[in-house]
């Protein structure tokens, strides 16, 4: 069934109403009529499978039938911190497929060797559409939570925002000893936190000073493996290995 995502505000009881683009989408692109089943997520984690009440190219009424906790949302919450690529195109790609593994917030980063720094002019629009990569991606993996897509932050700032009590992970091919699996590995024994962040260089990578910084702040460098990754296969190779590990990647659908 076709998914659609509304604010908390659009659910009254046993009805829903889609507005705007999606409630022109609904009758005017689809062609859907009353009856047509649909499923609306609000965004906090509960699907509502309904059938299409009054349509119009403003508003569209959904009749809610059942109402149930999605089953699509990881455990654990994943922050993303990818390093700005230097192709519009890559951080594109890096936001659609970590929407469809599962991350929760999604932070492009501005480090030392950021070559593309979007200008003031351009951000705004950029922004935005990141933001709809991500809910047409929410939409096709049949998630129940679109992923946050922040306007992008220096390494400082990215790190001020990491909760207290999350793994932070920061691949770095300069480290030789200790491994990511190995990392999650201890985690899954301990249980200790049930958010991990995890921070992505640019093309180049971070340097040595930056990784110092964000050791101080409690991130943990760990190696991927004798490979060096482009930045967005790594960024996506990293969320992969993080919801195999303590998330539900690899487990039957529905356990």
């Amino acid at each position: 069934m076709h998914r659609f995502f509304v604010e908390l505000e659009q659910i009254r009881g046993a009805s829903i109403n889609i507005l705007g683009n999606d409630a022109h989408h609904i009758v005017n692109v689809l062609r859907f009529s009353p009856g047509d089943p649909v499923v609306v997520c609000d965004g906090e984690g509960y699907e509502y499978e309904g059938e299409i009440g009054e349509c119009s190219k403003e508003k569209v009424t959904v009749k809610v039938r059942v109402v149930k906790k999605s089953l699509a949302e990881p455990p654990i919450s994943v922050i993303l911190a990818q390093g700005l690529p230097k192709k519009a195109e890559s951080l594109e790609l890096v936001i659609q497929k970590a929407t469809e593994l599962g991350v929760s917030r999604l932070v492009p980063l501005i480090t030392e060797r950021t070559v593309a720094r979007p200008k003031d002019n351009t951000l705004d629009s950029r922004w935005l559409r990141w933001n709809r990569i991500a809910l047409e991606a929410a939409k096709q993996s049949q998630r129940a939570k679109v992923p946050v897509v922040d306007k992008p932050l220096s390494l400082n700032e990215f790190l001020d925002t990491v909760p207290r009590d999350a793994l932070c992970l920061i691949p770095w091919e300069g480290e030789k000893t200790v491994g990511i699996k190995d990392v999650l590995n201890w985690e899954v024994k301990n249980k200790l936190s049930n958010t991990v962040a995890v921070l992505i260089g640019p093309e180049g990578g971070f340097s040595k000073e930056e990784v110092e910084e964000a050791r101080k702040a409690g991130a943990v460098p760990v190696s991927m493996g004798p490979r060096i990754l482009r930045t967005e296969t790594a960024g996506i190779t990293a969320m992969g290995i993080i919801l195999y590990e303590l998330g539900d990647l690899g487990g039957a659908a529905g356990a």
